[in-house]
């Protein structure tokens, strides 16, 4: 991919360069050709920048130290056994001290030492580069932290494994735990439900750790977890509720000014405190930009801003623009920019009620239009009622997220603040009541969409097409349409074609079990230890995940036996191309040594216990046998012939 990149950047480049040399009548009429140029130059600039850092990401960071520095930075967040920091690692040879990237730390729960964001650890345990082991349909953790910078992770079972190091100076983010943990004690104390408190933790400064998975999905599968999520929503409210301040106390003309003095550092402290995730610090730059825009009498753009702040995002961290929640923020304010007043026009009403009701309708339908396409392609699902939901969920979460902000205010005075507690844990619980109301309606949720890239990229063409034959009608759009709806049956049914014919075996990673799923085309076998089937939970999200990765519709489930099996095919000369050991813990490879060629691959999946794999891969390079750990590897996948 990179030498393409340079080839096309050097193509724009010598083709701008050639038409600036030219004479002013040539400019003036090919000057569209120079602002492509423009454009090709800086898109062929990140594809190379990204082509080279995909090159350095293939060598696989390794630590060559025997002692380290962990410098934690963010945590605790509370996992099922042990509590998750994130921290930098450096190498600890004071003539070779080095920055050497970043790493989970997990500790065991049942280590009772207090160690916050900005402790130094020493210890002897080396991290380990993180793997990419996750299972077709499931969280990408790999890919996710890589994009985050984030290459090692390690495990510390107690303080036998660590030196506690006390800081030489307080942490810059000291001051953002101590108001974070304020805040929380508020809620907590005020808001008796806790449900409903750690609703209002997430929706006041996006603090999850308290909040009711169960909920989070019905929020989820009815297309308002935005109202959970920190967002631009919650960073507007607070933009409008300390300009109507400012202009009550200081005036419409003294506004301006008191907006960057108060207001722009009051949103950059909210932004900082809620984690400075993506959608927020868009929103900031973009208030920032109207403020300082009003300060110095400049009308500001909504789109021009937009695209302004995506470019300081970029600008800051390159790998943001693979962050789903960026992608899903830009999109929504962009369709909303775009389409949200030829959705207004459509009904006009007199009555202000109305008209205000219609305002809200037109801004969820119109941000519907980009972030749709996203949502489809990453999670294969499309909630129906979003609209119903929004209509009262939306106007609810800004009347408590304004109380929220008034309670903490407030809270020294114990009688105010508990009536006030009372009146938010009321409103949640309507609002609460209402989302799960929505997610009981059987055809509330469209779920298993099974699109392709490619049938995505021609629908969206297809819609755009009838756009523009709305606004504009042309030759051109007619021609574009006839095209596009003659080629999207065509891809389909060619898709469908290759589909059918698909026919593997993949050897998933599922800890502790055996679980073994063979395709073909449309039909899937899961073949699984009891020990997960028995777990209905694990099973279904199991089936539900792999079955929208892999295009499987039709399930049929078997259970696997608890006792060693080795399964391996025979072709027609009667060579094995692979073998699989599950629960083998007892069988040695020198046994198998003359019943395997060295071309046969020996798979041990998660069934069986590391300590036993990490024995066969021992005894595999001595033997000069092919091997692969599931555990470390990840899931494989077998092509099986046709006949087969």
């Amino acid at each position: 991919m990179l030498p393409s990149w340079m080839i096309v950047l050097a193509f724009f480049l010598s083709t701008a360069i050639c038409l600036s040399s030219t004479n002013l009548t040539i400019k003036w009429k090919w000057g569209w050709i120079l602002g492509a140029c423009m454009i090709g130059i800086l898109v062929t600039i990140g594809g190379t920048s990204n082509a080279l850092r995909s090159n350095s990401d293939k060598i696989y960071p390794h630590i060559d130290a025997s002692i380290v520095l962990l410098s934690i930075t963010e945590g605790p967040k509370t996992t099922s056994a042990s509590n998750r920091y994130l921290a930098r690692v450096f190498r600890a040879d004071p003539s070779r001290f080095a920055p050497l990237g970043k790493t989970y730390i997990y500790i065991k729960k049942t280590d009772d030492t207090s160690i916050q964001p900005g402790d130094v650890l020493l210890t002897t345990t080396i991290p380990q580069p993180l793997k990419k082991n996750t299972n077709p349909g499931a969280f990408d953790f790999f890919t996710y932290s890589k994009q985050n910078g984030i290459c090692f992770t390690m495990l510390l079972e107690g303080p036998s494994q660590y030196i506690k190091i006390v800081q030489s100076a307080p942490s810059d983010k000291s001051w953002i735990y101590s108001v974070r943990r304020k805040i929380l004690s508020i809620i907590r104390t005020h808001i008796e439900n806790r449900q409903n408190a750690g609703l209002a933790q997430a929706m006041l400064i996006g603090y999850k750790e308290d909040l009711d998975k169960e909920l989070l999905n019905a929020y989820t599968n009815t297309g308002v977890v935005h109202i959970i999520a920190i967002s631009g929503l919650h960073l507007g409210l607070i933009f409008m509720l300390m300009d109507l301040l400012i202009c009550t106390l200081a005036g419409r003309k003294r506004a301006a000014r008191a907006g960057i003095v108060i207001t722009l550092p009051l949103l950059w402290s909210f932004a900082i405190l809620t984690g400075s995730s993506a959608s927020v610090i868009r929103s900031a730059i973009m208030f920032s930009f109207i403020i300082i825009g009003n300060a110095i009498r400049r009308k500001s753009n909504g789109m021009n801003s937009l695209l302004g702040s995506a470019f300081i995002l970029l600008l800051w961290n390159p790998d943001l623009r693979f962050d789903l929640g960026f992608q899903l923020s830009y999109a929504a304010v962009a369709s909303i920019l775009l389409f949200d007043q030829d959705v207004k026009k459509i009904i006009f009403f007199k009555n202000k009620a109305a008209l205000y009701c219609w305002s809200m309708v037109s801004i969820t339908l119109a941000a519907q239009v980009l972030t749709t396409p996203i949502v489809i392609a990453n999670f294969h699902r499309f909630p129906t009622l979003f609209l119903f939901t929004n209509l009262v969920a939306v106007p609810l979460s800004s009347l408590v997220l304004v109380l929220e902000i008034v309670l903490c205010i407030i809270h020294p005075l114990d009688t105010m603040a508990k009536g006030l507690g009372v009146a938010i844990n009321v409103l949640i619980q309507l609002m609460n009541d209402h989302v799960l109301l929505m997610e009981k309606i059987p055809f509330g949720m469209i779920d298993h969409i099974q699109i392709s890239n490619t049938m995505m990229s021609l629908i969206c063409f297809y819609a755009v097409a009838w756009y523009f034959l709305f606004k504009s009608p042309d030759k051109s759009v007619y021609v574009a349409l006839v095209i596009l709806g003659m080629a999207l049956p065509v891809m389909h049914h060619m898709e469908s074609i290759q589909t059918s014919k698909t026919n593997e075996i993949h050897v998933l990673n599922s800890f502790g079990a055996v679980t073994i799923i063979h395709r073909h085309g449309r039909y899937g076998v899961l073949t699984a230890s009891s020990n997960l089937l028995d777990n209905k939970k694990k099973t279904n999200d199991l089936l539900r995940q792999t079955g929208i990765a892999l295009g499987i519709e039709h399930w049929t489930i078997q259970s696997f036996p608890n006792e060693p099996v080795m399964i391996s095919p025979l072709e027609a000369n009667k060579t094995r191309s692979w073998v699989l050991l599950c629960h083998a813990k007892t069988i040695s490879l020198d046994i198998l040594k003359e019943e395997i060629s060295k071309k046969t691959l020996i798979l041990a999946d998660a069934s069986t216990p590391v300590w036993k794999i990490k024995q066969w891969e021992k005894e595999a390079q001595k033997l000069h046998l092919r091997f692969k750990s599931i555990p470390e590897e990840g899931p494989h996948t077998i092509r099986c012939h046709q006949t087969q």
